[in-house]
């Protein structure tokens, strides 16, 4: 039985991680395609919209890597708190980067129509500071824990 739902679970991750990439590049797509009709119509603010759509696209695509990676290629649960604080450092790092670049577009976005509007990009990009710093700390507490050549795992002592 473990077998069948390992394979299972496998034929999952490749199926959503093939999914996640063709709707990045379905964005792509959309995001090129709005370039091309900003410029034919010299409206130069909706390429602000092809770069959010961008993000997004680039935002999926660092998640089906990082399932992809995670879960297809490696195939094996997280061993050790060493490894499991490197899968989420780099899932928050990209989540991160994203949700700071969408802010950043929006704020140029916003700011060029109605400055009052900008309050919600200036929230999403302090909650991505948060999440920055939570993760931070998340390492430093994290940190001090490591794996002893026995394979168990230790608090450091200070």
């Amino acid at each position: 039985m473990t077998w069948f739902y390992e394979k299972l679970a496998l034929a999952y991750f490749v199926t959503a991680t093939t999914a996640l990439i063709l709707l990045a590049l379905l964005l792509l797509g959309a995001a090129l395609w709005e370039v091309v009709n900003a410029f034919l119509s010299f409206d130069l603010l909706k390429v602000v919209d092809s770069i959010g759509l961008m993000i997004i696209g680039f935002a999926v695509v660092e998640t089906a890597k990082f399932i992809a990676e995670e879960e297809v290629i490696r195939q094996r649960e997280l061993r050790s708190a060493v490894e499991s604080r490197r899968s989420l450092t780099k899932f928050i790092t990209i989540m991160v980067i994203a949700g700071s670049l969408e802010a950043l577009v929006m704020v140029f976005k916003t700011s060029r129509t109605s400055i009052p509007e900008t309050v919600y990009p200036a929230i999403l990009f302090m909650a991505s500071i948060l999440a920055l710093i939570g993760l931070g700390v998340y390492q430093f507490l994290s940190s001090r824990i490591e794996t002893r050549p026995d394979g168990e795992e230790k608090r450091k002592e200070k």
